[in-house]
């Protein structure tokens, strides 16, 4: 071979080991709906002891008050929505985790199965106005879908929607309704969005570099009419949708990568402190076990599961503690 002809294969090939090998961008497609339900907030009845005067059982005023009409995401299998997909119980009250890696498109089939107008808004994505998913006056935009109506929602998971430099390798997102926000937030109406940086994912958009991953919503559904809106016994403080002991299913085996996304939302009381007994976290370049949350707030951070054991997670402000906002994880031993 010429010496010429030898060069310019050469560069050819330093050229090719130059570009990371990624998967091409995928379109993923989710069909949700809105749904009423009959929630409850502690379905077990029993109570976690964490303190205070509390004996087990729920204390009052909110035993025998947890059992409330709510609106929820619903995922489904297909565009038939006649199959439920399951959802992992630590989940809780939100709506299905919708993924993407960077590059994706994804397409969510909205069908509006409640009494009231609704629709999905993201936070995180690119869109067009066409796809904002909010109702405040300006044409278009698929914010306010009718009872029975159907919206099809298409968004981009752009540069700017995944991972910056520092970050882990995927970060947690909102998406909620946005009609009448405050009111369809408290109805139950929100969920997570996971965007993963590209070429980074598995198959399914998830992160390669971790074992086990959960979300976690801390807020206060406040169930009181207008009227008596600050009554006690109406306010839920929620880990996810359960008071005084849940969400279930916070477990992981000893020695697994953890990545906790944490969400905060809801009104002026909603200033949570999320703290983990018996470990620290990674979260934006330092060690800690507690992680502060507003409304709007979205949060990810990494723990090593390796102090087997159960262990209480809650919410550090003393008010919201005494009103049940805690749970527990279980690192299980190897």
């Amino acid at each position: 071979m010429p010496l010429a002809t030898r060069f310019l294969a050469g560069l050819a090939a330093v050229a090719t080991l130059a570009v990371p090998v990624t998967a091409p961008a995928a379109t993923r497609e989710y069909f949700v709906a809105a749904e009423e339900v009959l929630w409850d907030f502690a379905p077990t009845g029993a109570g976690l002891h964490a303190g205070g005067d509390h004996r087990g059982g729920i204390p009052r005023p909110w035993a025998g008050n947890t059992r409330k009409r709510k609106v929820r995401y619903i995922e489904y299998t297909d565009a038939t929505f006649a199959t439920r997909k399951p959802q992992p119980e630590w989940l809780g009250i939100l709506g299905p985790i919708i993924r993407a890696e960077v590059g994706d498109t994804v397409v969510v089939h909205f069908w509006n199965r409640a009494r009231g107008a609704y629709g999905i808004h993201p936070h995180g994505f690119r869109y067009t106005k066409d796809n904002e998913g909010a109702f405040y006056g300006t044409p278009g935009g698929g914010g306010r879908i009718p009872p029975g109506g159907r919206f099809t929602y298409t968004w981009t998971a752009d540069e700017g929607s995944g991972p910056g430099p520092g970050d882990p390798s995927s970060l947690v997102w909102w998406y909620h309704s946005h009609v009448d926000e405050p009111a369809d937030v408290n109805r139950g109406l929100l969920g997570p969005i996971i965007v993963t940086a590209r070429g980074q994912a598995r198959a399914d958009a998830s992160p390669a570099d971790v074992d086990r991953e959960f979300v976690v919503l801390f807020m206060i559904f406040n169930e009181n009419r207008s009227g008596e809106a600050k009554n006690e016994r109406g306010l839920m403080h929620s880990v996810s949708g359960y008071v005084f002991g849940g969400p279930p299913g916070l477990v992981m085996d000893s020695g697994q990568r953890v990545r906790w996304h944490l969400l905060g939302m809801g009104n002026e009381t909603d200033l949570h402190t999320a703290h983990w007994h018996g470990k620290t976290l990674r979260f934006r370049g330092r060690n800690t076990d507690v992680i502060e949350l507003l409304p709007g707030s979205m949060a990810t951070a990494d723990m090593l599961a390796d102090n087997p054991g159960t262990w209480l997670f809650h919410c550090h402000v003393g008010d919201h503690m005494d009103a049940g906002m805690f749970t527990t994880f279980t690192v299980r031993p190897p």
